[in-house]
């Protein structure tokens, strides 16, 4: 993977440069802001391929700035917060970050984490496998511009949400355990709760809406897209 630029959001001075080193030993161009004015600043200003960012930070907090790059981006965000509770990490994914990882961490689980996705996503923008369209009962994704659409009527998806859509499709009425789908779709060398799963499945449904019975839920195991017959 070619060198890639992340910018670190955090007010934490101690922690903004500790992660800051960890990243540049790891060969990653960084950039990083004290506050959440200054990260627009430099987001807007620079080639970015990956946001870490904090929550809780003067002038602009980290919902408002996910919230802002979201209107022109789809860069992948991972927001660093010590705010765990559940309707905290619901909020995060609300806005379409890409992931939620809450303090304190390891670095060196939040520079896996960052590595193994921007892996992924220029493993899938380099493969001939990403070519293609896939359509199941009325809800279609278009692998080449990661968009998805529920009968024709475009939606939006973050890149996990895209992921975990277009992996139930391709693997349409086949068991999904949570374990894979942990493995297939966050990847193998990233450790993140299984709940998170079941947190994107839940938001999946939403926005599916009349469409969301066609993720069933197999209990003790995982899920599956099925969808009758007569709706194909």
């Amino acid at each position: 993977m070619e060198n890639k630029t992340i910018l670190i959001i955090e007010d934490e001075p101690t922690i903004n440069r500790i992660v800051s080193n960890y990243f540049s030993k790891e060969k990653y161009t960084v950039l990083s802001a004290l506050d959440g004015f200054r990260g627009l600043q430099l987001f807007s200003q620079n080639q970015v391929d990956i946001v870490c960012l904090d929550i809780m930070m003067p002038n602009v907090n980290g919902w408002d700035v996910a919230k802002t790059i979201r209107e022109t981006s789809n860069v992948p965000i991972i927001m660093m917060s010590a705010l765990s509770e559940e309707e905290d990490i619901l909020k995060g994914y609300s806005l379409k970050v890409d992931d939620y990882i809450t303090k304190p961490f390891n670095p060196k689980i939040l520079v896996a984490k960052v590595t193994n996705l921007l892996t992924r996503l220029s493993d899938e923008s380099s493969s001939d496998q990403t070519s293609g369209h896939l359509e199941v009962g009325g809800v279609q994704i278009d692998l080449d511009t990661h968009r998805a659409y529920i009968d024709e009527q475009e939606i939006d998806l973050s890149k996990t949400e895209f992921d975990l859509l277009a992996y139930f499709l391709k693997h349409k009425g086949k068991i999904c355990s949570r374990n894979l789908l942990l493995d297939e779709v966050w990847g193998i060398d990233v450790y993140v709760e299984d709940r998170i799963v079941d947190t994107y499945v839940r938001k999946l449904r939403k926005i599916l809406g009349n469409k969301s019975q066609y993720i069933k839920t197999v209990f003790g195991v995982g899920y599956r897209f099925e969808v009758p017959d007569e709706v194909y």
